[in-house]
């Protein structure tokens, strides 16, 4: 899940701002997110999202504010894995640029014939 902590007199208050299912949305969530200027939330899971994967490939996902504290996920990209020399199973936060470029890495696929299940990938996502 993503949650959010807001400090307050009797200390801290916890509210979750989505919840993953697996497929198609992510499953796995390992590092934090970033914003962007509107609000919005990045992040990655490290599983779910594609069926064809054994376990899940992982996603980029992005988290929308609605009114009343409401979020709505949109999945932006789902990794394919291990045969098709794309990422699978981002695991560290994502950056992104002044042009709203995403970068981030995956630790397996990528196709590299000296590992088994891939190497992993360094990506761009791009609008």
């Amino acid at each position: 899940m993503v949650f959010e902590l807001q400090p307050g007199s009797k200390g801290w208050t916890e509210s979750v701002l989505y919840t993953f299912k697996g497929h198609p949305d992510g499953a796995s969530p390992e590092a934090g997110v970033i914003f962007d200027k509107s609000g919005n939330l990045y992040g990655t899971t490290s599983n779910g999202g594609w069926r064809y994967c054994f376990v899940g490939c992982g996603t980029i996902f992005k988290l929308t504010p609605k009114s009343g504290g409401a979020w709505q996920e949109t999945v932006l990209y789902h990794f394919n894995g291990r045969g098709v020399g794309d990422g699978e199973n981002p695991e560290a936060s994502l950056l992104r640029d002044a042009k709203d470029n995403i970068y981030g890495t995956t630790s397996l696929g990528g196709g590299a014939k000296s590992c088994p299940v891939g190497c992993g990938v360094v990506f761009e996502l791009f609008p």
